[in-house]
């Protein structure tokens, strides 16, 4: 599915773009006048976790549940503890920021690497830690990815990054091929107005 046929969210729709019109996320760094789409920003996702904005579209998250896409292994983490009957905890820190839930559907649809099972990553983590060691140039995501909402989430800002723990799991869209989200986004734009 082409990115430009995928409908997007008013807030999306007012981000600067790249040379193919690509919208860029709020925390995606800038060098030499490119976003580096695989890369964080310190300072933007430490301004974005203040100020409970979206990490997609930088605007105002409202009180109460944030999502975010998660990857196979928390998606399967998920599925699992579902599938038993018991609520969902992962007390692991994340780098990836929340957003507003048609943000989040966007993302997923969009991204390359988050929208197909077989895509790989374009770039690696700019210094890898324990935290950031799979994000390496060529991985692939894997099988099923998610879109999931969360009734809560908690931040720290470090010197080197902001860490994100989701809390409360409110919402768990799986999907292989991100186009199947495309139902969701298109109620969730009709539902916000835009």
């Amino acid at each position: 599915m082409r990115f430009d046929s995928v409908p997007m969210p008013a807030a999306v729709e007012a981000r600067p773009r790249d040379g193919r019109g690509y919208p860029v996320p709020a925390i995606t760094p800038w060098e030499g006048g490119e976003p580096r789409f695989a890369l964080t920003d310190h300072a933007r996702s430490a301004e974005c976790a203040r100020g409970r904005c979206c990490s997609v579209c930088g605007r105002a998250m409202p009180p109460g549940a944030v999502w975010r896409v998660v990857g196979p292994a928390e998606c399967a983490a998920i599925a699992d503890a579902l599938a038993a009957g018991l609520p969902y905890r992962n007390l692991a820190p994340t780098t990836e920021g929340p957003g507003h839930r048609a943000c989040m559907l966007y993302a997923s649809m969009v991204c390359p690497y988050l929208a197909l099972p077989g895509a790989r990553r374009g770039q690696s983590a700019a210094a890898p830690d324990a935290l950031t060691a799979h994000v390496v140039r060529g991985a692939a995501r894997g099988a099923v990815g998610a879109v999931a909402g969360f009734g809560e989430f908690e931040y720290a800002v470090t010197g080197e990054r902001v860490l994100f723990r989701f809390l409360d799991l409110v919402e768990f869209l799986p999907y292989e091929r991100a186009e199947a989200q495309l139902a969701e986004l298109r109620a969730e734009l009709d539902r916000a107005g835009g």
